[in-house]
C-alpha cells in the first residue's frame, strides 16, 4: 500500500523542497526564519502545528501576526508557517491560523458568541461587529498568505495533486 509524500492542508499549492541531507534541513530552517523577520507582523514565537500527523512531522517557523482594534476589543489573526516532513523523501511548507480577541483564542465561525461576552455591547453591536470583524479577519488573513506563500516561492517548488488513487499513491504536476 503507498500514501501521500506530502501533507498539505492550507497552502494553496504543495510548496516541495529537496533535502539532501540534514543540513540542508537545517539551513531551510534558518533561510526560512530570516526571511519572515522581514514580513510585517513577524514574531519569533510560534504555535504548535494542530495538523501535524505521527507520518508527517513539521516543524513551527515562527508566526505572522496581524491585528485591528475596534472600539472595545482587539481581533488577532495569526498565521504561523511550518516544515512538514514528506512521507518518502523532503518536505512541503505549510501554515495554520489562529484567530483571537484581546489575546484570547476563538472560534472565527462563532464570533458573535465571543463577543457577546465584551462587557459594554448590545446585542445590536454585537451583530454589526461580529460582522464586520468576520470580514475584517478574512482580509487581515488574505495579506498574511499572501506575505508567507511569497516567501515559500523563494525556497521551494509549487506541486498540485494530478491524481490520487484508492491505495493512497499521488501524482504530482509541477505548477508555474
Amino acid at each position: 500500500m503507498a500514501t501521500s509524500n506530502f501533507h498539505n492542508v492550507n497552502a494553496s499549492h504543495i510548496f516541495a523542497c529537496s533535502l539532501e541531507d540534514e543540513w540542508a534541513y537545517d539551513d531551510l530552517k534558518e533561510n526560512l526564519f530570516y526571511e519572515f523577520k522581514n514580513v510585517n507582523g513577524f514574531s519569533d514565537y510560534s504555535k504548535s502545528d494542530p495538523n501535524e500527523l505521527r507520518s508527517y512531522p513539521s516543524h513551527s517557523i515562527c508566526s505572522v501576526e496581524r491585528d485591528f482594534s475596534y472600539d472595545n476589543f482587539t481581533l488577532n489573526v495569526i498565521v504561523t508557517p511550518v516544515i512538514r516532513s514528506a512521507y518518502y523523501e523532503g518536505c512541503n511548507l505549510d501554515w495554520h491560523v489562529w484567530y483571537g480577541i484581546d489575546g484570547n483564542e476563538i472560534d472565527i465561525d462563532d464570533l458573535e458568541y465571543q463577543l457577546s461576552y465584551i462587557d459594554n455591547l448590545t446585542p445590536s453591536e454585537v451583530k454589526a461587529y461580529s460582522l464586520l470583524a468576520e470580514q475584517k479577519a478574512k482580509t487581515l488573513l488574505n495579506e498574511i498568505v499572501t506575505d508567507v506563500e511569497k516567501v515559500f516561492d523563494k525556497y521551494s517548488e509549487k506541486y498540485g495533486v494530478t491524481a490520487r488513487f484508492s491505495n493512497g499513491e499521488t501524482m504530482y504536476h509541477k505548477v508555474s
